[in-house]
């Protein structure tokens, strides 16, 4: 809407009327809500308008649980792995102290050491054969409790995999979140009202023009 208010008198007037001033301060920052959205999930939306954050209360509410699952991914392969070092010292006779997955690998799928360089030589793999030292010897008690040690394996494999997907889910939300509060915060500035003034009518004609268009 666009009110016209001219008078015949003919002068040059300018002015910024001091509430519109006063509002313009007030105005939420673009940039701002941005950044902050991207430190904290919703964040932005609550900076730009902390009566009304529905949207950014569900980015925040995802960030929460996304931060529960990933913690809780972690804990738990953290315990699986604390679980599988107990297997093989109890149950196979061998500690997993500085080894790496190669080493889990064969114990998880042979019954000791003689059997696992035996396949390597038959299969002409002779870079895969293990020395045959103390601290490499295994010999399982049982296939089940072996079976349980390829099962726990598993397992923390399974929660680490999940964690990179879990860390690109959050920095897609901050992403989303981020570009939403940088929308409204954008949105209400253009809702403002502007105010104009001109010495010169619309017809050309000397005279005061004031101006003021509400966007809505």
């Amino acid at each position: 809407m666009v009110l016209f208010i001219e008078n015949s008198n003919a002068q040059e007037i300018d002015f910024i009327p001091e509430e519109q001033s006063d509002n313009f301060k007030d105005l939420p920052s673009p940039r701002k809500a941005l950044l902050l959205s991207f430190v904290v999930p919703g964040l932005g939306h609550h900076y730009v308008d902390n009566e009304n954050w529905t949207r950014g209360k569900i980015h925040l509410g995802s960030e929460i649980a996304l931060l529960a699952g990933y913690f809780g991914l972690s804990a738990r392969a953290n315990r699986l792995e604390n679980n599988l070092n107990t297997l093989a010292t109890s149950k196979a006779g061998v500690s997993l102290s500085g080894k790496d997955r190669g080493f889990e690998l064969a114990i998880a799928n042979y019954d000791n050491l003689e059997e696992y360089n035996d396949y390597q030589l038959r299969t002409r793999r002779w870079q895969n054969i293990l020395p045959n030292t103390p601290e490499n010897r295994w010999n399982w008690e049982s296939d089940n409790a072996r079976f349980e040690f390829q099962n726990t394996r598993d397992r923390i494999a399974n929660s680490e995999n999940q964690l990179p997907t879990l860390l690109t889910l959050m920095v897609a939300n901050r992403i989303f979140s981020g570009i939403n509060a940088f929308t409204q915060a954008r949105e209400a500035s253009s809702k403002m009202p502007e105010a104009s003034v001109s010495y010169l009518n619309e017809f050309g004609e000397r005279g005061i023009t004031a101006r003021l268009k509400f966007n809505f």
